[in-house]
C-alpha cells in the first residue's frame, strides 16, 4: 500500500518544515510512498527496498564531499526511493551537481526551510499508509466474495467476473496470453497496465491477470486486490483455456533449469518445447527492490522488445530463459542488456544476465553465473537496472579461482599506493580509476559517468598517475590495473586492507 508523494508534500504533516521540491521535480506526480523513514546514515541505501520517504536532518550528508554527496544521491535512487527530504537550515544548500544529478536519475529531492519533528511525520503518515493498508485488505475480500458469488450464478464464463471486478475498481481488467494477445476484457483496455499477475492452470501459468487505469486509478488499491482475485479468475479460466504440450514442456525446462538439472531429459523437453537443441541460450534473474513481483514489468519489458524469452515467477525473483540465433548471439545479447536497461531503468527492478552458452545444456550454469552477477552488480557502484555477466568476468573468475588472500596481494601490489592516497585523502580514485579504464579511457565518457567536470577529472587523474608511477597507457600496467580495480570493486573488504 502507499500514497501519493504530492499528497504528503501538500498535507498537514509536513506542511510545517515548508516543503520544496528542488530536485527530480517532473517524476513526483507519479512517485507513491510505500513508507516514511529517517535517518543520518549516509550508507543507508542497502537497508532501504524502494519506495521509502526518507527525512535526514542533513548534517552528515551535507558534511560529505562533492564526489560523495553524488554517490549518495545516486545509491537512493538505484533503490527506487520514493524522495529524499532534507533540512536546509541556517544558510546551508544542496549543490547545483546534486540537483541536476538527482533530475538526470529521477530522485525527487526536497528542502525542509524549516524545522519539523520527523517522528511526527513519519507517524502521520504510516498511520494513514496502515489504515488504507486495511481498507484495501477489507475491499479486497468483499470483492473476492462478489466474485465468488456472481460464478455461483453465471457459472465458469470470464466475461461477467471481469466485469464486476471492473466496475468495483473503476479500472480495466483484462486477461492475456503468453503472447500478449487478450482473451477477454472489461473496460478500457487501452489504458496503461497498473497491476498484473501470473494466472496457473494445472501449475502451469498460461495467462496473465492485467489492470489497466489512468491517472485516476487507484493503484495501491489494485495492487492489494490483483492477487487475491486471481484465484477466481484462473479457476474460471481453466474450464476453457488447457495448456498445450509445448507450454507444459516449456514450464517444466525452467523449472529443470532453476534446479540445476540438465541430461537426457533436460533435452528432451527442450524438443518437445520447440526449442532446438543447438539454439545459443543465456538466463537472467531479476528482482524487485519494491513490494511488487518483478515479473509482470520484465515480462512488459521482453514482449515490448520482442525478445525470444520463456519466463518462470521463482518466489520473489523471476528468471528468464532467452535464445538467440546461432552466429548472431553475441549481437543480439549487446541489443536485448540495452534495451532492457533502458526499459526496467527506476521501475524499482534490477537483474543480470548470465553467459551465452552455445545450447540447452549449459542453461543452469549460465543462471549460476546471472545470480553472481546480481550479487556483484548490486554490490558495485554501477547504477544499472540490468547487470551484464560480461562486464563481471573478473569478479566472477576471482571468486571461483583466486584465494582472497591471492586477489588481496595482488591488488595491494597492484594499487596499494593508490589506497592508501584515498584513505588518507579521499576522492574515490580506485573507482574513478575503474571507470576511466572501463570507459576505454575515454576522459569525456567518464567524466559524464562520474558526474565530474572534464578538469576536474584530469586532476583526479593526475593524482592517481602520480601515485601508480605515471600514465599507464601504453604500457604493460594497463592491463594489470584493470584487472586489479576490478577485484577491488567486487570485493570492498580488500580496499579496508581486512
Amino acid at each position: 500500500m502507499s500514497i501519493p508523494l504530492d499528497e504528503i508534500l501538500t498535507g498537514e504533516a509536513l506542511r510545517f518544515g515548508d516543503p520544496a521540491v528542488v530536485g527530480g521535480a517532473s517524476v513526483v506526480p507519479g512517485r507513491r510512498v510505500r513508507w516514511v523513514h529517517s535517518s543520518e546514515v549516509v550508507q543507508i541505501a542497502p537497508l532501504l527496498r524502494g519506495g521509502e520517504l526518507l527525512l535526514t536532518g542533513g548534517q552528515a550528508f551535507l558534511g560529505l564531499r562533492p564526489g560523495a554527496q553524488l554517490e549518495y544521491v545516486r545509491s537512493l535512487a538505484e533503490r527506487s526511493v520514493a524522495g529524499v527530504a532534507v533540512e536546509t537550515l541556517a544558510g546551508r544548500r544542496l549543490s547545483d551537481d546534486v540537483l541536476a544529478a538527482a533530475d538526470e536519475l529521477g530522485l525527487p529531492l526536497i528542502e525542509l526551510r524549516r524545522v519539523v519533528p520527523f517522528v511526527e511525520v513519519a507517524e502521520a503518515v504510516n498511520r494513514r499508509i496502515v489504515s488504507r493498508q486495511v481498507e484495501a485488505l477489507q475491499a479486497a475480500d468483499a470483492l473476492s466474495q462478489r466474485l465468488t458469488e456472481r460464478m455461483a450464478v453465471s457459472g465458469s464464463s470470464l466475461g461477467p467476473l471481469l466485469a464486476l471486478a471492473a466496475e468495483a475498481l473503476g479500472a480495466a481488467v483484462v486477461v492475456v496470453d503468453d503472447s500478449g494477445a487478450v482473451l477477454e476484457a472489461a473496460g478500457h483496455a487501452d489504458e496503461s497496465v497498473v497491476a498484473s499477475v501470473p494466472l496457473g492452470v494445472g501449475g502451469v501459468d498460461v495467462a496473465r491477470l492485467e489492470f489497466r487505469g489512468g491517472a485516476g486509478a487507484d493503484a495501491s488499491l489494485i495492487e492489494t486486490v490483483a492477487p487475491r482475485v486471481r484465484g477466481i479468475v484462473a479457476l474460471a479460466l481453466a474450464q476453457h483455456h488447457r495448456p498445450s504440450l509445448a507450454r507444459m514442456a516449456d514450464d517444466a525446462l525452467l523449472r529443470m533449469v532453476l534446479a540445476g538439472g540438465g541430461g537426457d531429459q533436460l533435452l528432451e523437453l527442450a524438443e518437445a518445447s520447440g526449442l532446438g537443441l543447438e539454439t545459443p541460450v543465456a538466463a537472467a534473474i531479476f528482482r524487485s527492490s519494491s513490494s511488487a513481483p518483478p515479473s509482470a514489468a520484465v515480462e512488459r519489458a521482453l514482449r515490448g522488445m520482442r525478445a525470444r524469452a520463456r519466463l518462470q515467477a521463482d518466489g520473489d525473483t523471476a528468471v528468464a530463459l532467452l535464445t538467440f540465433d546461432p552466429g548472431r548471439e553475441a549481437t543480439e545479447r549487446g541489443e536485448l542488456v540495452a534495451a532492457l536497461r533502458d526499459a526496467l531503468a527506476r521501475t524499482g527492478t534490477v537483474g543480470a544476465l548470465g553467459p551465452t552458452t552455445p545450447n540447452i545444456r549449459g542453461a543452469s550454469a549460465s543462471l549460476v553465473e546471472a545470480r553472481t552477477t546480481l550479487r556483484l552488480g548490486r554490490a558495485s557502484k554501477w547504477d544499472y537496472a540490468v547487470y551484464d555477466s560480461a562486464d563481471f568476468v573478473v569478479e566472477r573468475f576471482a571468486e571461483r579461482e583466486l584465494s582472497r588472500q591471492a586477489a588481496q596481494a595482488f591488488v595491494q601490489e597492484t594499487l596499494g599506493p593508490l589506497i592508501e592516497l584515498e584513505q588518507k585523502r579521499g576522492g574515490e580514485l580506485v573507482r574513478t580509476l575503474d571507470v576511466w579504464i572501463t570507459a576505454g579511457c575515454n576522459t569525456a565518457d567518464a567524466a559524464r559517468t562520474l558526474f565530474l567536470e572534464r578538469q576536474s577529472l584530469h586532476k583526479r587523474l593526475a593524482r592517481i598517475f602520480g601515485a601508480l608511477g605515471g600514465d599507464p597507457r601504453g604500457t604493460g600496467r594497463l592491463g594489470a590495473l584493470a584487472f586489479a580495480v576490478k577485484l577491488a570493486r567486487g570485493n570492498a573488504q580488500l580496499r579496508d586492507g581486512n
